[in-house]
């Protein structure tokens, strides 16, 4: 099970994980991005983590005023931080997925087995216009998902609501490590 919040720059998506998340109460996997400090830079770091704005974890930087991704730190990065993840995390955290990593052929697909997999994942995706044409189209159409436009009428209520069916999911998904754990055994 997937959601995705998707609206325009500055509506308060980010802000709609961050406290869904601490309605929920657990450790998510997964990842964040954020600008660095000065802006010049856009970094990947654990979702579990503090943001980190050092060079290793820089996945695109402005070049001559457009940002560029790196589709190499991409790869690198985000396919270690969801490999690590999906080892332990009930809940994954994919902060902010974009055109940047177009050409990151492995991290979409570390994204794609996220989506597909057991462990319910929260994220924001680029607006449907702003998706049009790329990798973010199909993946907004994944089945057992939803996509959730964040505005300013439903922006405060949406972290409950969010709770109460991502805590549904965790429920479920943590029955179904349980009874491998006991099958392993």
């Amino acid at each position: 099970m997937h959601v995705f919040l998707t609206g325009p720059s500055g509506v308060g998506k980010s802000t709609a994980l961050d406290r869904t998340l601490a309605l929920l109460g657990v450790r998510p996997g997964g990842f964040r991005t954020a600008f660095a400090p000065d802006r010049s830079r856009l970094c990947l770091w654990p979702a579990w983590e503090e943001p980190d704005w050092s060079e290793t974890h820089t996945v695109a930087r402005m070049v001559e005023g457009r940002l560029t991704g790196d589709p190499a730190a991409f790869d690198r990065l985000g396919t270690a931080i969801l490999a690590e993840s999906r080892s332990w995390a009930g809940l994954l955290v994919l902060d902010e997925l974009g055109w940047l990593e177009r050409e990151a052929a492995a991290f979409r697909r570390a994204v794609w087995d996220s989506v597909a997999g057991e462990i319910p994942v929260l994220g924001v995706i680029k607006p449907a216009p702003q998706r049009t044409g790329t990798w973010l189209e199909e993946l907004a159409q994944a089945p057992g998902g939803a996509v959730v436009t964040v505005d300013p009428v439903n922006r405060d209520s949406l972290p409950a609501l969010l709770a109460e069916r991502l805590g549904a999911a965790l429920e479920i998904s943590g029955k179904k490590k349980q009874e491998r754990a006991g099958n392993e055994r």
